[in-house]
């Protein structure tokens, strides 16, 4: 339900277009304090690097931004950063949301996985790696969401974007949504769209971000997909809303 209230909420409220940007990037670095994780030093430096990118690549005349972001503080962290960066550039935010959907897949027991991450953090192995291809992270679990519950999320925040870009219009201007997330959220998308390994130290770096673009074609009834990412572009993709997948055609 809550889901479906923010779905509902989101279509009455964003601005009506009909190709759409997307811009999500991986949180900062973070480490744990006593109200959570929150972004070190070097963490704010990472995803500053990553704003000043994004900023780049942005034209106010044309483009309307908003800006979503998963509730966890280190997102939102990552989010407030991108937001003093615009501002530094004049670009007006016409709208920034907590994205339920975009959440880190560790809600359901919280001590459970600060004892996990710190575990893994003293044996210097990088946690994407174990829950990108362990097999208890890809059956259901009390205690965290399984790789394939995060899939179907991130498919519902994908879904909602191809909404807006079939559904939604505006007089000669795109829909910029720039996003902080997670790697769990990330990753799959990266490897669907890219083919990079995470078990091969490939996964999607601490402020590093990934542009999808979802253009509606009004004539031929479809959605076009493009994407870049680490100086690579991948045309004629499609998402399977079955499998919560991006396929690239060949």
């Amino acid at each position: 339900m809550e889901q479906e209230k923010w779905f509902t909420e989101s279509r009455e409220s964003e601005p009506k277009v009909n190709e759409v940007i997307v811009d999500f990037f991986r949180h900062g670095q973070s480490a744990y304090t006593n109200e959570g994780r929150d972004l070190t030093e070097k963490g704010e430096e990472q995803v500053r690097e990553s704003a000043e990118k994004i900023v780049e690549g942005i034209d106010p005349e044309k483009e309307i931004v908003v800006l979503w972001s998963s509730p966890a503080r280190r997102a939102q962290g990552s989010s407030e950063i991108l937001k003093e960066v615009l501002d530094q550039r004049g670009i007006d935010i016409h709208k920034k949301s907590a994205i339920s959907s975009m959440r880190n897949f560790d809600q359901k027991d919280k001590e459970y996985f600060t004892e996990l991450f710190k575990e893994f953090e003293a044996q210097q192995s990088p946690f994407d790696v174990t829950y990108a291809r362990d097999p208890r992270f890809q059956e259901k679990s009390d205690k965290f969401e399984s790789q394939p519950e995060v899939r179907e999320r991130a498919g519902r925040v994908f879904n909602a974007i191809d909404y807006l870009a079939r559904h939604a219009k505006l007089e000669n201007k795109k829909l910029h949504i720039i996003g902080a997330s997670h790697f769990e959220f990330l990753n799959p998308v990266m490897e669907d769209i890219f083919g990079y390994k995470v078990e091969e130290g490939q996964g999607m770096r601490y402020g590093e971000g990934m542009r999808i673009f979802f253009d509606y074609d009004s004539v031929r009834k479809e959605t076009k997909i493009s994407a870049e990412f680490r100086g690579e572009r991948k045309d004629n993709i499609i998402f399977d809303k079955g499998k919560r997948k991006f396929i690239v055609e060949k």
